[in-house]
């Protein structure tokens, strides 16, 4: 018999007539090494992967003379999928996919797991050689090659294989051999496909994360600043990331910039040898439009093994506005719209702690209404409130009390004169006692309210809010006991309208 072209072994008399055909190969080094340069060539070729696979299957099937190969390939259910096939008659019924664990035994799943091979086939007096199992079942076929190509958790992730239904076909040790080596190194081939494919899935997903998050993400290049990747988010204010990818953070980001931004985190991310530290967050208004975001950078290593900065931000400008908001409510004064009490002592503790040194003379002017018990009793609380806002209006209408003015409480206001001359802070006495001098135009009548004023002065009065004001108290008390309408300085100078 020619080796390289076997024939049928005839069956010879008193042999029981059987429609199987039974064949016996004997394969040499010649035919093995024709094989390995056909598959070699065709790992070298830049065909896509599924017809990469099916040339290198329909190789291996027809050297071994099998009129059926197949690779499946499993998803994360364990479901086994049918990716290519060859074959060499019309074929039917061959599975589309199947769940493994489903349909073979534990004994059957070891098996296949621990000799990484599964061959069934007949003998040559048409005997099942290796006994009928769940597997040859699901193929249909009793001449059965499987390789199995296993995951990180040594679970069949794949399965490579050749059947033949027409016919029995035997191979001896050498040729299982042959065929077990050609099939792993077809089933290491779909293993790296199969990664390869969960990695793009991986990327894809990511990208789908990144860009729905909410949250604005770029990467730059630690040391160049070229940007590496932004997410759509991020991207889409400035052009989309077609604009972006490439260029200078700066340069991208910002029309006017030429060079790295004065306050870019970067130094803070690394230590003194280069490794990244921890992350470092920051609030950041946007110019163009006014919107705030809270930044985070960090550095770390890039998919190349360069290092990165990865900045993220989320648009917290609702926040801005709800903490503007809740910052109101805490800090204002609703009825004469100015800042309060708490509003006042946070200030005044804030302008004493900046002025450590005590280089600076500070006013604070005590004012207190002089009978307005007596017009919210006479003509009633709304004339009452109504003078309230007008003072505050008053107050926030001057250039001499804008944005300095606070109500205490009740009918007590403050004026706090940070860094001030004493010229300065008469100047704004005088403007007061003149003011409240002369008649309040309210809805239903014109009142006059006067107002005695007491005046304190730092460092001279003291050094905390507390101390101060209770000395500007006092002045005022000391103006009510003088006539009221006037002013008393800490130093004992009064003025009067």
């Amino acid at each position: 018999m020619d080796e390289n072209n076997p024939q049928p072994v005839p069956a010879g008399r008193g042999v029981h007539k059987r429609t199987v055909e039974t064949r016996t190969y004997i394969y040499n080094s010649g035919d093995l090494q024709q094989l390995f340069a056909k598959i070699i060539e065709s790992l070298g070729s830049e065909d896509e992967s599924s017809v990469l696979i099916e040339n290198i299957l329909t190789a291996v099937c027809r050297h071994f003379k099998f009129g059926c190969g197949f690779v499946y390939e499993a998803d994360h259910t364990h479901t086994f999928y049918l990716k290519e096939q060859y074959a060499a008659y019309q074929l039917k019924g061959l599975p589309t996919s199947f769940e493994l664990e489903r349909h073979l035994t534990i004994d059957e799943m070891e098996r296949l797991i621990c000799n990484s091979v599964f061959y069934h086939h007949s003998d040559e007096d048409g005997k099942v050689g290796l006994g009928r199992s769940n597997t040859t079942r699901i193929f249909n076929s009793n001449t059965l090659m499987l390789v199995p190509a296993f995951g990180k958790d040594d679970s069949p992730i794949g399965l490579v294989g050749m059947m033949d239904r027409r016919r029995n076909i035997f191979l001896d040790e050498q040729g299982v051999k042959a065929a077990q080596i050609v099939l792993n190194l077809l089933a290491n081939h779909i293993k790296l496909r199969y990664y390869q494919r969960n990695l793009e899935f991986a990327e894809k997903s990511l990208v789908n994360l990144l860009d729905n998050t909410g949250i604005d993400i770029y990467v730059n290049d630690f040391y160049t600043h070229e940007i590496l990747y932004v997410n759509k988010s991020m991207a889409a204010p400035y052009g989309g990331r077609e604009a972006i990818i490439g260029k200078k953070c700066w340069s991208a980001l910002y029309e006017d910039k030429t060079g790295q931004c004065d306050y870019c985190p970067q130094k803070k991310l690394i230590d003194q040898n280069g490794n990244p530290t921890k992350i470092y967050s920051w609030d950041y208004q946007r110019p163009f439009d006014g919107s705030w975001f809270r930044v985070l950078s960090a550095a770390f290593q890039w998919t190349d093994g360069r290092l990165a900065h990865v900045v993220s931000s989320v648009d917290i400008t609702e926040n801005k506005r709800n903490e503007a908001t809740i910052a109101m409510m805490a800090n204002y004064d609703a009825l004469p719209n100015l800042p309060n009490r708490r509003k006042l002592m946070q200030d005044c503790a804030d302008y004493i702690k900046a002025d450590r040194d005590h280089d600076h003379t500070s006013y604070i002017l005590f004012f207190d209404l002089d009978d307005f018990k007596k017009l919210n009793d006479g003509v009633g609380h709304q004339a009452g409130d109504e003078l309230l806002r007008a003072i505050g209006a008053a107050m926030q209408a001057s250039d001499l009390t804008r944005n300095r003015a606070y109500r205490y409480g009740g009918d007590e206001f403050i004026i706090l004169l940070d860094k001030c001359t004493r010229d300065e802070a008469t100047a704004v006495v005088k403007f007061l006692l003149k003011r409240f001098n002369e008649p309040w135009n309210l809805t239903e009548i014109d009142q006059i309210c006067r107002a005695s004023i007491g005046v304190a002065s730092y460092p001279e009065d003291g050094t905390t809010a507390d101390e101060l004001l209770h000395k500007a108290d006092m002045m005022m008390y000391k103006a009510k006991q003088l006539g009221r309408g006037i002013a008393c300085f800490s130093d004992g100078e009064v003025l009067s309208a």
